[in-house]
């Protein structure tokens, strides 16, 4: 009779609030177990890029990769010791060594069999006594003031840098007198 019917009426009703309440819970309660899920993986996340390189004036250029890779570089020689310097410019001299130009200097880089990143030799532009010169085609010759380099006072007065080609060579020439004329070279930063 009457009593199942409104009974039925009851119980329907209440399924009417009950079913799509129980509804959304379940909907929210596997979104947030997909986002758990999805936080918790266990793979490390990789950059597929070196992070852009920006020029000291700030202004956001195109990507280039080569200026990337160069800070980068600079940033992990000798776990950070040159991290301060400001990058301009970087050559590959071949597979462990690398040239490279910041606004004080240059550095001369070798990467040991372990990966790490050491300077061999280093010179501010202020050590330089004359502009640097390119001999016997591909040799980059920087002479610099006097060094004494041990107790038995051998001196130095500069390196040459072999690069692969005469090409390569004077590119680092043209370089170094970019950063010459940049005008806003930094004194040397402390290390």
């Amino acid at each position: 009779g009457a009593a199942g019917f409104f009974k039925g009426i009851g119980k329907g009703l209440v399924g009417a609030v009950a079913r799509p309440a129980g509804g959304i819970i379940d909907l929210a309660s596997s979104t947030f177990q997909g986002i758990r899920r999805a936080t918790e993986s266990s793979e490390d996340v990789e950059s597929l890029r070196p992070p852009r390189f920006i020029h000291e004036d700030g202004i956001i250029r195109p990507y280039r990769l080569r200026e990337a890779i160069g800070m980068q570089v600079l940033q992990k020689i000798e776990n950070g010791r040159f991290a301060k310097y400001k990058y301009f410019s970087h050559k590959i001299i071949n597979d462990s060594d690398l040239f490279m130009i910041t606004k004080s200097g240059v550095f001369f880089v070798t990467q040991g069999t372990f990966g790490q990143l050491t300077c061999d030799w280093q010179y501010s532009f202020d050590e330089f006594t004359k502009e640097p010169f390119v001999v016997d085609g591909r040799r980059l010759r920087i002479e610099a003031k006097e060094r004494v380099k041990s107790v038995f006072h051998a001196k130095e007065y500069g390196k040459i840098v072999n690069f692969k080609s005469e090409a390569d060579a004077k590119w680092i020439l043209g370089k170094l007198q970019e950063v010459k004329e940049s005008g806003t070279r930094d004194q040397h930063p402390k290390t």
